[in-house]
């Protein structure tokens, strides 16, 4: 059989009772040329029995000997297609019935690499249930073509909202293994210096912010915002307003732990990148006496 337009990878550890719902707002798009590959990541509990039970032949189901975690398991997903354009989503995550549809229209025929759209962060999928958050911001720019200088200023592009080219994912080296949270961002951020990328400003993902979400650990988050400014440290040097901002904001991470050495060490990298900011000044004078106390 011919590969389909679209292939959907999930991976999965653990989610019985969301991934169901999950899978089914994928299975349900009004653009139909589509496969879903779920991919287990050593689940203990009744995830795959759900996925397997389900009976639309589009469904793949492959397990990734683990647990290697999420971004491992999409890699692995995507390995195992020949489809010319993937997207992702979240085995908690629902997506709005035309949510690839808007997307593949602006992607076909066109010379964009990937395609984004926006997302509402609420505790349920439920149409009554409030709104959290919404991704991305619109005082964000740019936010379609060249992203790059708002991406270098932070992450707005979730896995769930992403479709991207094959060969352009597969050329940049795919997702980070090891690193455990912005694993999003970190991919937007090669992915966005291979060429333009569209936005559909239209709110056609919902993220269900469950209690073991790794955006809610402060911990993991501060360690991948140290590695991703480590990795694309000629990057973000190009970005100086923007890699100071990054500093001052892991120090701050620094200093809700009593790490004083390390606030004090990226609060004066903060004033290397922007040397006449009084804001940063202070905070690194601030930083440096707490560090000499400690």
């Amino acid at each position: 059989m011919s590969a389909p337009q679209v292939s959907v990878i999930i991976p999965c550890h653990n989610r019985e009772d969301t991934v169901a719902e999950a899978v089914q707002s994928v299975l349900d798009q009004d653009f139909t040329d589509l496969d879903v590959i779920v991919v287990d990541d050593a689940s203990t509990d009744a995830t795959m029995d759900v996925v397997r039970a389900m009976t639309d032949p589009r469904v793949r189901v492959s397990s990734n000997p683990g647990p290697r975690g999420p971004s491992a398991a999409r890699n692995h997903g995507v390995a195992l297609t020949e489809a010319p354009w993937i997207a992702f989503q979240d085995s908690d995550d629902v997506w709005m019935q035309d949510k690839l549809r808007q997307q593949m229209a602006r992607l076909e025929n066109s010379d964009f690499v990937a395609a984004y759209c926006g997302m509402l962060v609420k505790a349920d999928a439920r149409p009554e249930t409030a709104v959290q958050a919404r991704f991305p911001d619109p005082a964000t720019a740019p936010l379609e073509g060249d992203i790059l200088p708002s991406l270098t200023r932070g992450s707005y592009i979730s896995t769930q909202m992403l479709i991207i080219r094959r060969d352009v994912f597969q050329a940049v080296g795919g997702f980070d293994e090891d690193l455990r949270a912005l694993v999003d961002w970190e991919l937007m951020l090669r992915v966005a210096q291979q060429g333009p990328v569209a936005f559909v400003d239209e709110d056609l993902v919902v993220q269900r912010m469950s209690d073991n979400s790794i955006t809610r650990s402060s911990q993991k988050r501060l360690a991948a915002q140290e590695y991703v400014l480590s990795k694309h440290e000629a990057l973000l040097a190009r970005y100086p307003d923007a890699l100071a901002r990054h500093h001052h904001r892991i120090a701050g991470g620094h200093r809700m732990f009593r790490n004083w050495k390390a606030a004090a060490r990226h609060a004066a990298l903060a004033v290397r990148a922007t040397p006449t900011n009084p804001r940063y000044l202070a905070y690194a004078g601030y930083l440096r006496c707490r560090a000499l106390l400690a």
